[in-house]
């Protein structure tokens, strides 16, 4: 029975659709920490929780209704797939770095600093526009707010579901290689044949050497960096300089 049941689950819901309805499906994963305190004082779980985010094609209608096995819904649980033990095995390696193809060029084709340029200059006019707007009052976040300001209303909104956690720390080798199994297998239950995951900059740095080190057991992975982590780090970058900066030298 118990190999039946696993036979008939799947590693998404019935949010998530199969087929030609699927423009793009991609994964993110983070922390999903717990702070907990109690008589012995502030304690912290620590988790790993990621979630689909999938575009469906405008003209799309699922016409096949997919249904899970019945199962326990008081666990939470959003797969019948048998969950990593408590302790996964622990993946040592040496790391190594990307694999180039012969000559490969790393020169950023010149349309490309076009485009770049063109986009700072509309994201520095809404900066200007906006702190102008606001009577040294910020009326709306800087992120969202150009977003919503120059961005397109999407035709169809996303499909978002969720991965079942995984509890330990997302920053060990063997949580991210396990993370990577299950995107991967989401994916191809989707039918997708690239696996895009999406990242903070402390995940992506485990994640790419394994990856890099896995190259045929990952070579349909594509691993991408949050832009808001992107730029809170740039952002925290230019902080220090500016605060080393500031900070009187002694003579």
């Amino acid at each position: 029975m118990a190999k039946a049941f696993d036979e008939m689950s799947t590693n998404l819901t019935p949010q998530i659709i199969t087929g030609e309805g699927n423009t793009v499906f991609h994964s993110e994963w983070d922390n999903l920490n717990r702070i907990t305190t109690n008589v012995h004082g502030s304690n912290v779980v620590n988790s790993a929780g990621g979630i689909m985010i999938q575009e469906v094609k405008e003209s799309h209608v699922s016409t096949k209704k997919r249904t899970l096995p019945l199962y326990d819904r008081s666990s939470k649980m959003r797969s019948l797939k048998i969950t990593p033990p408590e302790t996964l095995p622990e993946l040592a390696f040496k790391r190594v770095g990307p694999k180039f193809p012969k000559n490969a060029n790393f020169t950023p084709p010149a349309e490309n600093q076009v485009s770049y340029d063109a986009s700072m200059l509309q994201y520095n006019t809404h900066l200007l526009s906006r702190w102008l707007s606001s009577q040294g009052k910020q009326q709306v976040p800087g992120f969202g707010g150009f977003i919503s300001s120059t961005g397109k209303v999407p035709p169809r909104k996303s499909s978002i579901d969720f991965y079942t956690p995984i509890n330990q720390p997302i920053t060990d080798n063997a949580v991210v290689y396990e993370l990577l199994k299950r995107s991967e297998a989401a994916t191809e239950e989707v039918g997708q044949p690239y696996t895009i995951n999406t990242f903070d900059l402390g995940v992506v740095m485990k994640a790419c050497p394994i990856v890099w080190k896995y190259e045929e057991e990952f070579s349909k992975h594509v691993n991408l960096i949050g832009k808001f982590h992107t730029a809170m780090n740039w952002a925290d970058s230019l902080g220090a300089s500016v605060l080393e900066l500031a900070t009187p030298r002694s003579s």
